[in-house]
């Protein structure tokens, strides 16, 4: 017996969320699963998660690289 399951879009927050957990390597299985089936049909969380987890990244490193020069200077 197959069963199909109606899997609802992720939110803003959700695809946020999930762009942190795909940075920090905190990606559980079933999350990540869903995210993968969602992204079969609309690419776009992912691009979302991706950017997301970049610009977090590059935040970080501008703000640390900031306060490293302010305390050295």
């Amino acid at each position: 017996m197959n069963t199909v399951t109606e899997q609802k879009p992720l939110s803003v927050f959700e695809t946020f969320k999930q762009g942190i957990s795909l940075l920090f390597a905190l990606q559980n299985q079933s999350g990540r699963k869903r995210l993968m089936d969602l992204a079969e049909s609309n690419p776009m969380p992912i691009i979302f998660a991706g950017v997301s987890a970049m610009g977090i990244f590059f935040m970080v490193c501008f703000l640390t690289s900031q306060l490293a020069l302010k305390l050295l200077g």
